[in-house]
């Protein structure tokens, strides 16, 4: 059956499809089955349970394949990383803060390790005026911790490192070389963490 999205609620994991029929169908986000987001007004094909709920929910594809509803929402879902500011970076490594897998590019590593010392100072500085003796400090360099493995990891698979190469920065001036790679271009090939990052 087609139909158009009237609603999704990303903190409910559910939302309400308007049939072709004027039926509304009620859908749970694990049967949508797209990589992007449902949005209103998205047109849809789904099958329907006997309970009356949305089933196996995908974006209709259009009659004319060059303006398919699919590139129209991946253009209005998805912003080029050539327009991420420092922000979209460092959002980004949070969204992928377990991924040890994948390529990072040097901007996605540069611009979140920028936006975690901006924090880390401020937070420095917060602690500082409120005398909570480095509370703050410590919970925002805890929790950014992971996410820095995580894209230190794929930014050194981008030039073809093994992430366990990390663990040099325990050795003694050893950091030194970890920055030469950090900052090094990224190799242009494929390799085996997969395609270059954008």
């Amino acid at each position: 059956m087609k139909g158009t999205i009237l609603d999704f609620s990303i903190q409910a994991n559910s939302g309400i499809i308007s049939g072709e029929n004027s039926q509304r169908y009620p859908f749970i986000g694990s049967e949508w089955k797209e990589q992007i987001t449902p949005q209103r007004g998205l047109k849809v094909d789904f099958d329907v349970s006997l309970e009356g709920q949305a089933l196996a929910i995908y974006i209709e594809l259009a009659q004319n394949s060059s303006n398919t509803s699919r590139a129209t929402a991946s253009k209005q879902m998805s912003k080029s990383e050539d327009d991420y500011q420092f922000v979209d970076w460092f959002i980004k490594c949070l969204k992928n803060y377990a991924n040890f897998s994948g390529r990072a590019s040097r901007s996605e590593f540069w611009f979140f390790i920028l936006c975690k010392y901006t924090l880390i100072m401020i937070a420095l500085i917060i602690d500082m005026f409120l005398e909570t003796e480095g509370v703050l400090f410590a919970i925002i360099a805890l929790g950014l911790l992971l996410p820095e493995w995580a894209v230190g990891c794929r930014r050194l698979h981008d030039i073809g490192k093994t992430g366990w190469s990390q663990l040099l920065v325990v050795i003694p001036f050893a950091v030194i070389l970890l920055i030469i790679w950090w900052t090094t271009e990224s190799d242009p090939q494929e390799n085996q963490y997969g395609a270059p990052a954008k």
